[in-house]
């Protein structure tokens, strides 16, 4: 199905522009001035911001933390997340100490499968060893290049030279760590 979203101001990397766009099933197939092509609805949306699916690069849906589960699954918080224009989500898959990170990526998958909205992951590290550094060559195959560390939170806690040598090993393959980091103030 076409539709044409004729009369709007397009917000771009370069700025806003008053364009039409027609987009075909989800794909946005052209935007321009005076688009000729047929569409199967045309929607008027003069005086509206067309803005691109946003993106929520930080959530955390359906995880237990602190014996508690936050308060969104993926059902309820992708929902949510389209209300507000934010077509894509990325969460965070938490294995236990002691799991793989091919278990937390599957458990993760299975959480997501009634969300709404596109997704992907970051995947926390909070074991380093043999065996975790040697699956994440196919963590990122399996499109997973984001990682997240914990200096804090006793249960998720990685060690200096743990994070070190995991930090190295996230570079050499191309990928990017964020870390959790609890700072202390100390007056005199």
């Amino acid at each position: 199905m076409r539709t044409l979203f004729k009369g709007g101001t397009v917000i771009t990397g370069r700025g806003p522009k008053r364009a039409d766009v027609l987009v075909e099933g989800e794909k946005v197939r052209q935007v321009g001035r005076l688009i000729l092509t047929p569409a199967d609805r045309t929607v008027d949306v003069e005086g509206c911001l067309l803005f691109p699916g946003f993106i929520d690069a930080h959530t955390h849906f359906d995880l237990d933390v602190c014996n508690t589960t936050t308060a969104d699954d993926f059902t309820t918080g992708s929902r949510a997340a389209l209300k507000g224009g934010t077509t894509t989500v990325i969460d965070f898959a938490c294995p236990n100490k002691g799991e793989t990170l091919a278990y937390g990526l599957e458990l993760w998958h299975k959480k997501a499968a009634n969300c709404h909205c596109d997704y992907g992951f970051h995947m926390t590290i909070d074991d380093w060893n043999e065996s975790i550094r040697a699956e994440l060559p196919e963590m990122f195959r399996q499109g997973v290049a984001s990682f997240k560390m914990y200096m804090t939170y006793p249960a998720m806690m990685v060690g200096d030279r743990d994070m070190y040598w995991a930090l190295k090993e996230l570079r050499h393959l191309g990928g990017i760590c964020g870390v959790h980091l609890s700072l202390i103030h100390i007056s005199e």
